[in-house]
Parts: structure tokens; sequence; C-alpha cells
């Protein structure tokens, strides 16, 4: 945690400060999306009963506070799926960026600013979930997300306020001391997990401001025998995981942008869906298909969903491979209410076995990739495979900054306009390192 303190922007790379300001774009177009639909609008509508402030909600007219306002942003962010991803099953985007927007909107911070906190954040995030053995805190039924993004906000925020070593300390730990949030929502699609990136940023950034005026955290927060995170919530931690290969590749350019508004263990079985259904041969003539996964990925999505729940759907491995073998893309359109309410795709998705596969178990626990082997039968007896390591947009086949630029525009466009997203992502993407943040600040509202 001192390391994280100590940080400096100098220490960065140009690739480095690039990618956080890609992902800085990404978390936005996002969240501006999120603000869109009826969802977004439910959560914003909820939110302003609580709290009145100066902090403008992305997307909207509405005004609250700054820990509000960080709650909001961060669960608009993660409404559909499509907020970035790290391999150790953390979204950082969605609890880094709202809680550094929530800090330092009007306050003369400087784009170098931000970035530095933005990458203090994902770096805090990142490394304390690869330390908790993320893949058994899963299985025990945490969703990492909203256990891990408490510590990345409270990092990004006290970097963001200069904080001391022991202030910095302080943050983290009061952050770490009441972290949770659980998979409970896979069992009925219900809306709690897209809540918990919110919550988390709201949580880390009282965290700093809290350390900031003195009041004192657990300095041994993971590891205390007595109620430490890691003995609580987490079986095969390790500590060393914190400080190995320090400063060799920073945690936020292993992040994957996503390209499918899905769980990413959907990723893989949609797009070898599609690669199946390129083949030309019709669903009605389909018998059953054969989904081969990681545990993980099971345990996350390989279930059915409901017609009433978008949630469901994007936690389901067999919609996604319905929507594949149909030739659609598994955007956002793909997952909204009318789409999960299709007879057809229902069906489909009733004819698909999903199962753990050894191979797909070792390429999971060796190389970090969510894979996939799709198997259709076809009532002839024929069949048609296809197997995915690195779905578009996974750290094998990543985006391009192009892509990732056109992914922001669509997502940002639908809430504020054309002009203004295109102000935006040149502010972001192109912006001199002094650059106020509030001029980028207020272009994420309706009313300015």
């Amino acid at each position: 945690m001192a390391r994280l303190a100590n940080l400096q922007f100098e220490q960065f790379s140009r690739e480095t400060v690039n990618d956080a300001r890609l992902c800085l774009l990404d978390a936005i177009g996002c969240g501006l999306y999120g603000s869109t639909v009826l969802d977004g609008k439910k959560i914003i509508s909820a939110i302003s009963v609580l709290s009145a402030g100066d902090l403008p909600v992305w997307g909207s007219n509405v005004l609250l506070s700054r820990s509000d306002a960080a709650l909001a942003c961060g669960s608009l962010c993660h409404l559909r799926e499509l907020d970035d991803v790290h391999y150790s099953i953390v979204h950082p985007g969605a609890v880094v960026v709202p809680a550094v927007y929530a800090a330092a909107f009007g306050r003369e911070y400087s784009l170098k600013n931000l970035l530095a906190a933005i990458i203090c954040g994902y770096e805090a995030m990142v490394r304390i979930s690869e330390g908790s053995g993320y893949l058994t805190h899963r299985q025990k039924g945490w969703h990492a997300t909203a256990t891990m993004g408490g510590f990345g906000a409270a990092a990004a925020c006290g970097k963001l306020l200069e904080l001391e070593e022991q202030e910095f300390v302080w943050a983290l730990g009061l952050a770490g001391s009441r972290t949770g949030g659980t998979w409970a929502f896979k069992a009925d699609g219900s809306m709690s997990k897209r809540i918990h990136p919110g919550l988390a940023a709201r949580d880390g950034l009282a965290a700093a401001f809290l350390a900031q005026a003195g009041i004192s955290g657990p300095e041994y927060v993971l590891e205390a025998e007595d109620g430490g995170f890691y003995h609580v919530a987490c079986e095969d931690w390790d500590l060393t995981e914190l400080g190995r290969d320090w400063g060799k590749t920073w945690a936020i350019s292993e992040v994957e942008f996503k390209w499918y508004a899905a769980c990413k263990s959907v990723h893989s079985p949609l797009e070898a869906s599609l690669q199946i259904a390129a083949l030309g041969h019709r669903t009605e003539d389909i018998d059953f298909i054969n989904v081969g996964i990681n545990s993980s990925a099971m345990s996350m999505a390989g279930g059915m969903y409901t017609h009433d729940s978008v949630a469901s759907a994007q936690l389901s491995i067999p919609y996604g491979v319905a929507l594949g073998l149909s030739g659609r893309g598994g955007l956002a359109q793909d997952f909204e209410n009318d789409a999960i309410a299709d007879e057809n795709l229902f069906r489909l998705a009733q004819k698909v076995r999903v199962a753990v596969s050894p191979k797909m178990e070792e390429i999971r626990l060796t190389l970090h990739k969510s894979a996939a082997h799709v198997d259709v039968v076809y009532k002839n007896g024929s069949h048609a495979e296809a197997e995915v390591h690195d779905a578009k947009g996974h750290i094998g086949n990543p985006l391009s900054e192009t892509v990732i630029i056109d992914k922001f525009l669509g997502l940002a466009s639908c809430a504020v306009g054309k002009q203004k997203a295109e102000s935006i992502c040149k502010l972001i993407i192109h912006g001199e390192l002094q650059t106020p943040v509030d001029d980028i600040f207020h272009c994420l509202s309706l009313n300015r």
C-alpha cells in the first residue's frame, strides 16, 4: 500500500498514460449510455430522493452530492455490462472513474492528476484481487468488483488528494474494513450487481476524505488474523502478489475493453456461435448444442435466463449462444427487453447444454483466458463446431484504439448527442496533460 502512495506520474510510460486515457473514455461512455435506459433512469430517480448537491449525474440534469454522484455514475457504468474488465474478475473502470470524478469535480484538477489517480486505483483494485486468490474468492459467492472496488476507489481518490503515506494506508484500511457484495443476484436475475460498483466508488471516496481528515484505518486490513479481509473472504490468498513484478506492467494495461454487452464468460460462447451461424445452417434444424467452458464461467453464467430480466440474459451462456446462432451480434440492443422476450431465442437457448471442459479449465488457470468450445448437433446427425480462446475485446484479441473510440462515440451520442460526444473524446484522448478536468466534466450532463 505504501508503494501505491508513493507512485509518481513520471513512472508511467506514454503507453500507460494512453491506456489510462482509453479507460477513462470507455467508462464515461458506458456510464452515459447507462443513463439512457429505463433501469438507469430508475437508479438516478431513486438516488436523487436521498440527496441533492452540485455534481451532475452523467447523461442527466440531476445534481447530487459527491458521494451519491459516485454511487449513481458507478452504477450507470455497469448497467449494460460494457465496462472494462480484468482477468482477476474485477471491473475497475466502473468503480475508479466515477470515484475520481466525484472527488475532482470543481476542484481545479488537471487531466494529469486524474490519469495518475486512475492508474493508481486500477493498480490497487487488481493487485488486491490477484492476492485474494480470485477464483476461489468468486467460488465462495463474492462479487469481486464490489469487494475489491472500495480499495481501488480509495487508492484513486487518495492519490488525487495527495494523501501522505500514513493517510493513504488508512484510506485503504477504512475501505477494506467494510467492503462486501455477493453473487446472490444470480439466483433471480436481480439488479443488485449493477449497483455494486457505485457503492464501492462511494465508499472508497468517503474513505479517502476521512483519512485526509485524520480518521485512522486498519493497516493490516487484509491479513489481520481476526477480521482481516483475506481471512474472512478468501482461501488461497497470497500477500506476495501485492508486490509481484512491481512496475514492470501496470494493471491498467492488462484490462480488456468489452465489445459484447454481457458477462465476459458469455463472450467466447457467443463468438463461437456467430462463427457457426456464418456457415449458413438453419437454426430450425438444430437438435441440441453442447458448450464447454471453465468452472468459473459455469458458476457465473452457465444457467438459463428469464424473459423479464435483462441482467439474467447478460449472465446466461445459453442466451448468448442463441444470439450467436441466430446471427445477432451481442451488442447492447440484443440485451434489451424486446430482445430477451423473443420466443424463438428462448426455444433455441433451451437446447443449450453447458458443461465444464477440462481443456477450457486449464486455459483459464494457465493463460487467464475465458475460452469456449461450441458443438452444434443437427437433427440429421451432422455437427458444426467452433472454439474461441480470445473473443473480440479479450486480451489476446484487443479492440484497437479506433474501435474503442467508435464504441464510445456510439454510446455517448445516445445520451449527450454527437457534438458533445466528440468534444469529450477530443479532450480525453488528445487533451494536454494540463487540461482542466472540469472542461471534460461539464460536457457530461444535459444542462451544461
